[in-house]
């Protein structure tokens, strides 16, 4: 790789380039003194990052629960009560689901509730962190703002209207409640309805003070699209923040930690996993996926197109890949960035292409919003430029309902990897199941429920894996010890932590990608069951790749229909689960919920 070239836009005048600078800076400066669970004045400045070390040791908290595969291994299962709900051949709650924790000791039950520690707990603790009484875990749910690019998204059809989608998450957490340990406690969910734009720090950081000091969450599931002001805020004020962006480096999860958290790879994985796919598989052979002729008979140059935030985030990311990738003897010719402003999107895609042909690039890897790649492809056939676009699977690139917008002569020419399930038909895809199983009907948020179940699943799997002394290191430690989960074409393998993949702490969920390819002639529908043409392509029916083990593929698998499915029309074998009866007390059972 090389250095990155100047952004080719006008230059942002010196307001729009250092106000939100010094914005952050103000962050920073500002952190007010917030009271901690016990009532002492802690100074939120002073938070610092766990180191590796302390990380690592987040599992060996004593004040864990004993998992029944630890019992088992000890030979103690006879010492806990593991209740009814506990399946013993699998050692996970039984419900159908690839995801579902491991059995935790039954809180109340018929023997003495013993930590991993060893000591023998009789009370919750009360208020163990912010957010946390004896008798409830308040949630928030963060609602965007019309100006914030997910209103957008709702044109697109990936995302239920807001009213749909709020009811949708509700309805997965009261569930949730249902099937999980929660140690005498539920969890409360509260909308907040954001005040920002999705980018500008300022009102991020406002509302994080709201979410955390007027509403006192112990969690906020989702934030701001465009910066990452918002979780950082909650951090300083020891409050969890679960996918609470888009594009979030991993850097920003680092210096978070153990407070933010993610359900999809970060862009760093994404970038690394792409890559170390294409020095297996793409480095050194023709682009022969290019839509121009000659450029198909020439050695694969490459360009790289990514999103950037104003002030950027994402330099350590660009150099830590430029330096490895050269130092294994691989670069891109040239790496442009841009600004997801509505208003320039279109000049800026006009220099963006004209670089990319001047630099004689016949490869375009992208990494951004599913905004961008209309422009891009729209000027690149103005200008007669016809190379290869390679996607990472960034913000919803892999969605056929997005695909369908892009100039579809140069999309026909786009493979990549995708970090998404492969699609299935709606009844047969996991939290559809799940849910189902829980409510006995089908949901009403048909785009939310893919979408926000696995988020859900997660923020549960930590509580209840924590334990009753809930805070943000023992939920780190629930997570952390969660074993890897899944990797079948509809159900992405999810792990935390260290195992073995990435060199740096793990605080986001989803480990592997699928490749895929656009087939601009394929009919069907796309996530908002609309019928068109157009759709992605699972090559080798959606096997998944981890991305810290990518192997060399045959290029046979792109491109080609033999193997590869645009929806699968049955659960596959490797993602189907025990078929559980509905619990007493679900609604699906006759039951309240």
């Amino acid at each position: 790789m090389t250095t990155s070239e100047a952004r080719p836009w006008p230059a942002l005048s010196p307001l729009r380039r250092y106000g939100p600078l010094a914005l952050v800076v103000a962050l920073v400066a500002g952190a007010s003194v917030v009271a901690t669970a016990k009532g002492k004045a802690t100074d939120t400045q002073q938070r610092k990052a766990p180191t590796e070390s302390v990380a690592k040791s987040y599992v060996d908290d004593p004040k864990l629960p004993v998992l029944y595969s630890q019992a088992k291994k000890a030979g103690t299962l006879d010492d806990y009560d593991w209740g009814d709900r506990c399946d013993p051949e699998t050692g996970r709650n039984a419900f159908p689901s690839v995801y579902a924790p491991p059995c935790v000791p039954v809180w109340e039950g018929t023997k003495p509730w013993v930590d991993q520690g060893g000591r023998t707990i009789t009370s919750n603790g009360g208020k163990t962190a912010p957010g946390v009484t004896a008798d409830t875990i308040t949630i928030a749910y963060y609602q965007a703002s019309p100006q914030d690019i997910s209103a957008t998204l709702q044109a697109f059809g990936v995302l239920d209207e807001p009213k749909v989608a709020q009811q949708g998450v509700k309805d997965l957490v009261e569930a949730a409640n249902g099937m999980y340990e929660l140690y005498g406690r539920k969890v409360v969910f509260k909308p907040f309805q954001a005040s920002g734009n999705g980018k500008d720090p300022a009102t991020a950081r406002a509302d994080a003070k709201k979410v955390a000091l007027d509403m006192g969450a112990f969690a906020s599931i989702g934030g701001p699209t465009q910066t990452s002001a918002y979780q950082d805020e909650l951090a300083r004020h020891h409050v969890l923040c679960i996918a609470c962006g888009y594009s979030t480096p991993d850097s920003a999860y680092q210096e978070n930690a153990p407070y933010a958290w993610g359900q999809l790879a970060s862009p760093d994985q994404l970038l690394f996993g792409v890559f170390d796919f294409g020095t297996k598989n793409l480095f050194g052979k023709k682009a022969q996926f290019a839509g121009d002729p000659e450029l198909a008979k020439e050695d694969r140059v490459f360009g790289i197109v990514h999103y950037e935030q104003d002030p950027p985030v994402f330099g350590e990311l660009q150099r830590e890949a430029v330096a490895k990738y050269e130092k294994q003897g691989y670069a891109a010719k040239t790496i442009l960035t841009y600004l997801l402003d509505l208003n320039t999107l279109p000049k800026q895609a006009q220099a963006i292409v004209g670089k990319l042909k001047a630099e004689g690039v016949t490869s375009v890897v992208f990494l951004g919003d599913p905004l961008m790649p209309k422009y891009l492809t729209e000027q690149a056939t103005a200008q007669d430029y016809h190379p290869e676009w390679i996607i990472t699977g960034t913000v919803f690139t892999d969605t056929t309902a997005a695909g369908r917008l892009y100039d579809q002569d140069q999309w026909a020419h786009a493979f990549g990897a995708s970090s998404l399930p492969a699609r299935t038909e709606p009844q047969y895809s996991e939290p559809w199941r799940l849910y189902r199983w829980w409510y006995g009907q089908d949901p009403a948020a048909k785009k939310t429920l893919p979408l926000m179940g696995p988020v859900v699943s997660q923020l549960f799997i930590g509580l209840q894996g924590a334990g009753p002394d809930l805070n943000a290191e023992t939920f780190a430690g629930a997570l952390f010890r969660y074993p890897p989960s899944g990797g079948g074409p509809t159900t992405p393998r999810i792990s935390f932590g260290f195992h073995g993949l990435f060199d740096k702490p793990d605080w986001v969920g989803v480990d592997d990608f699928t490749n895929v390819w656009w087939d601009a002639e394929a009919k069907g529908v796309d996530e908002q069951d609309v019928e068109g043409t157009g759709m992605w392509r699972y090559a080798g029916g959606g096997q998944r790749l981890q991305l810290g083990e990518v192997p060399q593929l045959d290029d046979d698998l792109l491109f080609d229909e033999a193997g590869s499915v645009t929806i699968l029309d049955e659960v596959p074998k490797e993602d189907q689960t025990k078929d559980y009866p509905p619990w007493p007390g679900s609604p699906a059972a006759g039951g309240g919920g």
